[in-house]
């Protein structure tokens, strides 16, 4: 007993428990970024357990590998951003609603969508309904209508149908073009998969799109109070 107790507390037992919650920590993080950080760091003092105190080579090999895989994949990570190329339209995108996601991963997440032109006229969202697609509108203009009365007008550069991803999935107003328009859509089922699959560009997206509805909110509340004055 004395033996197992002088051995966990040990400086090479110190050394082993700090491999093991190096690990733990990396299950807790949502960006893989961070999680292979944290399973290198396990893997590098690992070996030096393994090797130092254990000179266990099986082990050694195992954490080698560990490592070997996580370091792979941060590369790859690494070469999908300095690849990403982005056209005039999807850098604005970027820089206005993405702001802090990596090259890649904005990459990745454009991806998922496409860009269209739509005629004026078109219908984006039908209140009381689920929206058939979140939408950036990138150029044009177009009228936001609440039981048949207009309440206010969005302008380039702000997402329409927001309310797919928050609250009930129905959209609150019916929104239609009135100019021709550019827009980047991406329907409602491929950001609830992003949500399981890729938390990190989720949460971006919707960062973005909260930061987005607040400037709508306090844009509807000073248009409010013009009219009053």
């Amino acid at each position: 007993m004395d033996y197992w107790i002088n051995a966990a507390f040990s400086t090479g037992g110190f050394v082993g428990h700090l491999s093991y919650v190096l690990l733990i920590i990396s299950m807790m993080m949502r960006d893989i970024t961070y999680l292979r950080l944290f399973v290198i760091a396990s893997a590098l003092v690992g070996i030096a357990y393994d090797l130092v105190w254990l000179r266990n080579p099986v082990g050694v090999f195992w954490e080698g590998a560990l490592l070997l895989v996580n370091l792979v994949q941060l590369y790859l990570l690494w070469r999908r951003d300095r690849s990403a190329r982005f056209s005039t339209e999807e850098a604005d995108f970027v820089a206005a609603r993405l702001a802090g996601l990596s090259p890649g991963r904005c990459r990745h997440l454009l991806d998922l969508g496409r860009w269209d032109d739509l005629p004026a006229g078109a219908q984006l969202t039908a209140q009381g309904q689920p929206p058939d697609f979140l939408v950036y509108l990138a150029a044009g203009e177009a009228s936001v209508e609440v039981d048949g009365q207009e309440v206010t007008r969005i302008s380039p550069g702000h997402y329409i149908g927001e309310m797919s991803v928050f609250g009930d999935g129905l959209a609150s107003a019916d929104v239609r073009l009135l100019a021709p328009a550019r827009v980047w859509r991406v329907e409602p089922d491929k950001i609830a998969r992003l949500k399981e699959d890729r938390p990190t560009i989720a949460n971006a997206l919707q960062a973005g799109m909260a930061q987005d509805m607040r400037n709508k909110i306090v844009a509807g509340n000073d248009g409010a109070v013009r009219a009053r004055a």
